[in-house]
Formats: C-alpha cells, sequence, structure tokens
C-alpha cells in the first residue's frame, strides 16, 4: 500500500476534511475553547470524559467515551506542555516522542479513510506554540514536529496534514521543509520543474486560478457526471440516451421549480475542504474563476487570508484580499445555478460581464487549471476566442517544433493544465496554448491517482510559500543561519518599537516602513 506523506497547510483544523485528529492538552487534560469545535463540545460542557485511558502515565490516548461531548471524527488527545525544570531541546524532543507514539496508535487503529483516499488522513495543529508553553522555541519545535511526522509516515500507510493557523507558522514550516530532504522531491523531473514553474508564477502574482468540479471530489462532492446521476435518480427518468447538457435540461423540466433545490441538497453534505482546496488557496492568487457551486474554496482561502472571502458576481472587491468567481452560479442563490442546454446556449447574452472577467485573466495572467476535463462550452469557447485575439495581434500558438520536438509555445501560455492522468488528444489540441501537466501514469487507481495530484499541489504550494513571514519574529530566531542574520533582525525589531513614537505629521512613509516590519514578523510593542 505503500507509505504516507505529511502534506502542510494552512487553515483551521475543525475546517479540514480529515480521517483523524489530534488536539493537544495537557497533564491536568485541561482542552482549550478553541478547540471546541473539533472535540464536539458546546456551551462550556464538561469534558472530562474524553480523557483517554491511561492519560497520567502515557500522556497520549484516543478519546475515551463522553456524554457532554461528540467529536465528529476519530479523535486522539496529546499532552503539548512544556514541563517546568525541563530544557528547551529536551522538553521538544519529548513533545515530538508523544507525538510519534501517537502517530503510531493511529496508525494501528484501522481507520477506514473517507471520501475513497486510499491512506487515512490524521490532521495535526502546530503542537505546543499556544499555551504549552513553546512560543519562544517556535522554530526548535516546528523542526521537531516535521521531523517526527516524516519519521512516522516513511513507516506507516498513514498521511499526515499539519495544520498551521498562523501565518509565521505556516512560513517556518514550508522552510524548514525546504531545507531537508523530502518524499516530495521523489516526484518525476518533469513534475518538479512543472511545480516549481507554476510556484514563481504564484509568487511574482502572475498566478490566477480556474477550478473544476475535480477539485471538490476529494471532500466528498459529486463531479459534475456524478452530480446529473443523482439528480437523475430523484427524477426517476431514463437519460442514457442524452447528452449531458441535455440530460440536464430535461431535469430541470422533471424536477420543475425544485431544481435548484435538489442541486443545493445535494452539495450541502461537504462542509469540510480537501487539502487541493488548501494547498491552492495558499498560493495566494488574488483572481479565482470556477465553475463550482459549493463554498469550499472560498473558506479555505478565508482560512488564509483571515477574512471573508468576496463571492463574485454580487459581492464588492475589496484591496488585498482575493475573490471567487462563479460562472455558473452559487449554491447561497439556487436560481443563480447554470446546469441546462438553454442556459449554456444563452450564457453570452446572460454573462458577458462575468465572461469579460474571465478573458481578461487569460490575457494577463497565467491561468492554472485544476479538477476540469477541459469541456465546458463556455470556458472552451473563452479560450478559443482569446487565442484567435492573440494569434492577430502577434502572439505565435504551436509553432514549429524545437529542438525538444516541442512547438514553439511564444512568449507565453494562457495557462497550465493539471490532471490525474494523461490526456494525449487534449494536450495536442490545446498544444501551444495550454501547458498539460498529468501528475499520475494511468497505472494506478483513482484514488491513487487523486492523492497523488495532492502531492503535486502540495510540492508546488512549498515552493510558493513566503520565506519571510517568520523572518523578524524573535521565536524563530534558532532558523536564521548566521549570526549577522540574527544582529540585523534584532535592528530590525527595535526600529519596529520605535516607530509607533513618530509624531501624528511625520511622512507617510514610516508606517509603511512599520507595515513592512511587521509583516516580517516584527512586534511594535515588543
Amino acid at each position: 500500500m505503500g507509505t504516507g506523506h505529511v502534506f502542510v497547510i494552512q487553515g483551521l483544523l475543525e475546517h479540514l476534511d480529515c480521517d483523524a485528529v489530534i488536539v493537544p492538552s495537557d497533564e491536568r487534560f485541561v482542552i482549550e475553547s478553541d478547540w471546541d469545535a473539533v472535540v464536539g463540545r458546546s456551551d462550556g460542557a464538561d469534558a472530562a470524559g474524553l480523557r483517554p485511558a491511561g492519560w497520567a502515565t502515557k500522556r497520549f490516548g484516543r478519546a475515551g467515551a463522553c456524554d457532554a461531548c461528540a467529536p465528529p471524527l476519530p479523535t486522539w488527545f496529546i499532552d503539548a506542555t512544556w514541563f517546568e525544570g525541563q530544557d528547551a531541546t529536551t522538553a521538544a524532543q519529548d513533545l515530538a516522542g508523544r507525538l510519534a507514539a501517537t502517530l503510531r496508535e493511529i496508525a494501528r487503529a484501522g481507520i477506514v479513510p473517507r471520501h475513497d483516499r486510499p491512506h487515512p488522513l490524521v490532521a495535526v495543529p502546530a503542537l505546543g506554540t499556544g499555551g504549552g508553553g513553546f512560543n519562544e522555541i517556535r522554530g526548535l519545535l516546528l523542526d521537531l514536529l516535521l521531523e517526527t511526522c516524516q519519521d512516522v509516515v516513511g513507516m506507516t500507510a498513514v498521511d499526515v496534514a499539519i495544520v498551521a493557523k498562523h501565518p509565521a507558522d505556516y512560513s517556518a514550516f514550508q522552510e524548514v521543509r525546504r531545507r531537508r530532504p523530502s518524499p516530495e522531491r521523489d516526484l518525476a523531473p518533469e513534475l518538479q520543474e512543472a511545480a516549481g514553474r507554476i510556484a514563481g508564477a504564484a509568487r511574482r502574482g502572475e498566478l490566477a486560478l480556474f477550478l473544476g468540479a475535480g477539485v471538490g471530489v476529494a471532500a466528498g462532492l459529486p463531479s459534475w457526471s456524478e452530480l446529473l446521476a443523482r439528480l437523475e435518480r430523484r427524477a426517476a427518468v431514463p437519460l442514457d440516451d442524452l447528452a449531458p447538457l441535455d440530460r440536464a435540461e430535461l431535469l430541470r423540466r422533471e424536477l420543475g421549480e425544485g431544481f435548484g433545490q435538489a442541486v443545493v441538497e445535494e452539495l450541502s453534505g461537504a462542509d469540510r475542504y480537501a487539502l487541493t482546496h488548501a494547498t491552492l488557496a495558499a498560493l495566494g492568487c488574488m483572481e479565482v474563476v470556477t465553475t463550482n457551486y459549493d463554498t469550499l474554496y472560498e473558506v479555505a482561502a478565508g482560512d488564509v487570508v483571515r477574512a471573508p472571502v468576496p463571492v463574485l458576481p454580487g459581492a464588492v472587491v475589496q484591496a488585498g484580499v482575493p475573490w471567487v468567481l462563479k460562472m455558473h452560479g452559487d449554491l447561497a442563490r439556487p436560481e443563480s445555478i447554470v446546469l441546462f442546454r438553454s442556459d449554456f446556449v444563452r450564457y453570452d447574452a446572460m454573462a458577458r460581464p462575468v465572461a469579460s472577467v474571465v478573458q481578461s485573466l487569460m490575457v494577463t495572467r497565467h491561468l492554472l487549471v485544476v479538477g476540469t476535463s477541459m469541456t465546458d462550452d463556455n470556458f472552451l469557447r473563452l479560450a478559443h476566442e482569446v487565442a484567435a485575439f492573440q494569434a492577430r495581434h502577434g502572439r505565435r500558438y504551436g509553432g514549429p517544433a524545437g529542438r525538444a520536438g516541442q512547438p514553439d509555445e511564444g512568449t507565453s501560455l494562457i495557462g497550465t493544465v493539471v490532471t490525474l492522468t494523461p490526456k494525449p488528444a487534449q494536450e495536442r489540441l490545446w498544444r501551444g496554448r495550454f501547458r498539460y501537466v498529468a501528475t499520475a501514469d494511468g497505472a494506478g487507481t483513482s484514488q491513487e491517482a487523486a492523492r497523488r495530484l495532492a502531492i503535486f499541489l502540495d510540492l508546488v504550494a512549498m515552493l510558493a510559500a513566503h520565506r519571510d513571514h517568520y523572518l523578524l519574529d524573535q521565536r524563530y530566531e534558532r532558523m536564521l543561519a548566521s549570526a549577522p542574520e540574527r544582529r540585523a533582525a534584532d535592528l530590525a525589531r527595535r526600529l519596529a518599537r520605535e516607530l509607533p513614537a513618530l509624531a501624528d505629521g511625520a511622512p507617510a512613509g514610516w508606517r509603511r516602513l512599520l507595515h513592512q516590519l511587521q509583516a516580517l514578523g516584527a512586534s511594535a510593542d515588543g
């Protein structure tokens, strides 16, 4: 069955779709209110019943039965505190040892993965960095936690998702990963090269996303064809002899006014985002277009930016906050859902401004296309129009073959299409317009291919992550490589403490400098 993989995401543990969770506690088994949603506690209920057997000696274990709390997922607890009298290294190593033992116990528990995952996925927060007492040695601790997870999954068939709530922790985890050998580096060289290209575009602010239904399948949402099949069962009518759009058209007639609500009900069961949503949201793309109706991507993106994400059309775009454009409607407004032949035929007349936004991204950004089979009539028409427009204005597509046997792609492409398996005919059709990246070779199962996609996107996210959110934060000082770096960081922190004392009439540039220093981890209050 193979070994596991360690993913790193930025988000909230209670929002991630997974198969088991690890929750921090202390020696007395006090569970902070931050974890109420994870452990199923409300109104300050007594969680003593969740205390694992043997807690006093093991200081980790699976949740016990509790009448007052109902964890929605298999839950393990771990004492994540620093015992008084221990030195920093010993305390961090002890916590890492408890984490290793906990992960091995989970691997032996026989947990059945949800949503066709080939391996159980265990979500782990940044243990010990809250009330655990390790706040001042965060850099050392995060290094040990990551190393521990990688060591354990290398010997078990369990995947681990380290969930960093704070941007500085996420940045630090990713920097540690970049410095050490990791399984992502075992991907084929062409996939590593593709990941580097995509990550580079993301770091430069040149990347936009186009997401299809496949992104949500890992969270338990149906694909487009499966959605139609579910609606067909509701309507109890045979549709085998119709094309997909015509099937939808007939279903609307059969279900009548209840069609929109039927779609909402079929898609509302998934309330946690998948690894794919989280890794894509971490790329920091400001413009995202989707044909999906669900809300999972905007929840994942909101967890990253720590603010609500505007959804277009309808919402107001905010400076510095990413937005999501829903081409085919939103579950929040069932009447907006586009799923029928007649709607697709009339789409340009009904939603011309939406099409214009999509085409502007095709011209001005590199579009990363994930989770779609490239068969959506509206998207393909827009792409063909952009290609024809660019060709008329001197942009070359699919010119003569070069030394590697590939056509000249001109100065740039419309985008990159990431697929589960090779699509040779599509790749040939779109050569010079879209670059295709297949993350699996098609020899394994569809579940293994989906996991391979998640690992590829995890590599992209690691390479794209900002390397400096923790740079001036004293808690991560051990991650700085040299004494000059540490001295420079100390000087920058001193400057950050001085700037707020400037008179109100001081040039605005000082405030901008303070904002930048704070973005790098310096605190104005020390």
